[in-house]
This record gives structure tokens, C-alpha cells and sequence, in this order.
């Protein structure tokens, strides 16, 4: 997620999306080595990852997106859950012009905040704005004393003190908590055992640790429908139900002392984050 190699690609983020450089020095966690690892695309004519891809950064968009009670009626707690749901929460991936050096590949918490902070908040989003976003979130976490990967528990201090958006952990990791919660207008961000996920554009094997939104679902399919930050192709990715809650592992800090293998991250908790608009004082 952070700053690993951070000088080593600073004038490349400076030609690749124009930013505001941040002159800063970045240590890296012993926990973080494999965290977010092995994200660059593969292409699927072929078995090489696409590193560097020459994708046209998306403009950025100048219409509000509608609030959750815009879409559903606000005695929604009272209903029954519809059988579709899918809000337009917009997407960029943790690698916005599709570099996937180090420091992107451990971006995708950030990623998913940003997404619920551009979706609640009504904000444009584009592969600039979300490259700067990523920026200044990290710097700001490392200002904070945040380690290179972040828990589900820190997630939500973040998305309430820097965000100011509501957020609460749960354990209650089922398929109608999670409809439930969107059905009242809320989004759901999963920490999840990234190679547990089975996406097709992760090059093999995968992240040890990952994190995404979960923006909708289709009862008919049996789906979550998500935006993944780990692949370009995210927006609106579909995980079926069974998949999306065997992978759902939080990040455990003592267990990633000198390392997080795959064993290990399948011992953290199974919790999910709910993710509302600021309340109202």
C-alpha cells in the first residue's frame, strides 16, 4: 500500500499523471512484503503481465452522483431487500495509468476508501484525482503513525476521521447482513484474503492481503458486485457469494511479523466494514 520504493519512482508518477510531487522519506514495514503483491494485469491473449499499459485516463466527471436515498426510498429499513441492487459508485483502480510498481501494488485500501468517499460525498473521480487522492491519503497515514498495510479496525478509523464518513466494523459476515446494509443505502468494504478471491486479472498467484467494495448484488446469480481496485477491469466485478465470504480475512499485524504468508492470512478475523455518509449532527 505505501511508499516502498517511493523514491525510486517519484519522477515516473511526476510523467505518468502530473501530480503534486510530495518530497517525503518512507520506511517500509517488515509486514508489508507481500502485501498486494503480484497485481499487474495479465492480458488475456497471453500468460505476461501488463506493466506500463498506455490506457487514456478517464476524463473527469463533472455530474453529481445521486446519494443512496436518491436511489432508494429512506423507509427502505422497512422493506424487504429487492432481488437487484447495484449502485453507480465510480471506479479507478489502485494503479490509475496502469503502473504497477511497488507502490501501487500496495494501494488498494486507500483505493476502496476513495471510492466510498467519491461515491457518499458526490465527488468527480478520474485517474488524475484518484492518483493525487492516493498521495496525500498516504502521506497523511504515515503522518498518523499507520503501519504499510492497514486493518479493517484502522480502515474505519481512517474513513471517519480523515473522511468524516460513517463507519462501523462487524462480524456478522453473511450474504443477507451484507444486502441488508446496501438495501439502507450503505456500501460494504471487504479485507480479504486476495488469492482466495480467484480473480482472473491478478496475476498469478495473487495478493496475500486485499481490499474492495462491494457496491450491489444480484440475487439471481448468486453475485456481489463490486469495484475491485486490484485490476482495471474492476468496475462492477462480480464475485459469487460462496467466493467473496470463504476469501474475507482481515490483516492481523502480529501475525505478519517478518512476513504474511498464506497460512496466516487465513487465520484473520472474517469481518466486513459498513460504509455511510457523514451523520448528520
Amino acid at each position: 500500500m505505501k511508499f516502498k520504493y517511493f523514491s525510486l519512482i517519484l519522477s515516473g508518477l511526476f510523467l505518468l499523471s502530473g501530480c503534486q510531487l510530495i518530497s517525503r522519506n518512507f520506511t517500509q514495514n517488515p509486514s508489508s512484503n507481500n502485501q498486494d503483491t503480484n497485481l499487474s494485469e495479465l492480458d488475456p491473449a497471453s500468460s505476461s503481465p501488463l506493466v506500463n499499459e498506455s490506457v487514456a485516463p478517464k476524463p473527469p466527471v463533472s455530474s453529481p452522483q445521486p446519494k443512496p436515498d436518491s436511489i432508494l426510498p429512506k423507509d427502505n429499513q422497512n422493506s424487504e431487500t429487492p432481488n437487484f441492487l447495484d449502485y453507480p459508485v465510480l471506479f479507478a483502480s489502485q494503479a490509475p495509468y496502469g503502473v504497477w510498481d511497488p507502490f501501487h501494488q500496495e494501494a488498494c485500501e486507500e483505493a476502496s476508501m476513495i471510492m466510498a468517499d467519491v461515491y457518499f460525498n458526490k465527488k468527480p473521480l478520474s485517474s488524475h484525482l484518484m492518483e493525487q487522492a492516493i498521495l496525500d491519503l498516504v502521506k497523511w497515514e504515515e503522518e498518523n503513525n499507520y503501519q504499510v498495510d492497514v486493518s479493517a479496525e484502522e480502515t474505519v478509523e481512517i474513513l471517519k476521521e480523515y473522511f468524516n464518513l460513517s463507519a462501523e466494523l462487524t462480524t456478522e459476515v453473511t450474504v443477507e447482513k451484507i444486502k441488508k446494509e446496501l438495501a439502507l443505502g450503505k456500501l460494504v468494504i471487504v479485507p480479504a484474503a486476495g488469492r482466495e478471491l480467484g480473480n482472473p486479472y491478478f496475476h498469478e498467484p495473487g495478493p496475500i492481503y486485499h481490499m474492495l467494495v462491494i457496491r450491489g448484488y444480484d440475487e439471481k446469480n448468486q453475485e456481489f458486485i463490486t469495484n475491485d481496485p486490484g485490476t482495471k477491469r474492476g468496475e462492477g466485478f462480480r464475485y459469487q457469494y460462496k467466493k467473496m465470504l470463504s476469501a474475507v480475512h482481515d490483516w492481523n499485524h502480529d501475525l505478519a511479523e517478518g512476513g504474511m504468508t498464506d497460512e496466516e492470512i487465513n487465520q484473520g478475523r472474517k469481518v466486513i466494514i459498513i460504509v455511510g455518509p457523514a451523520e448528520s449532527d
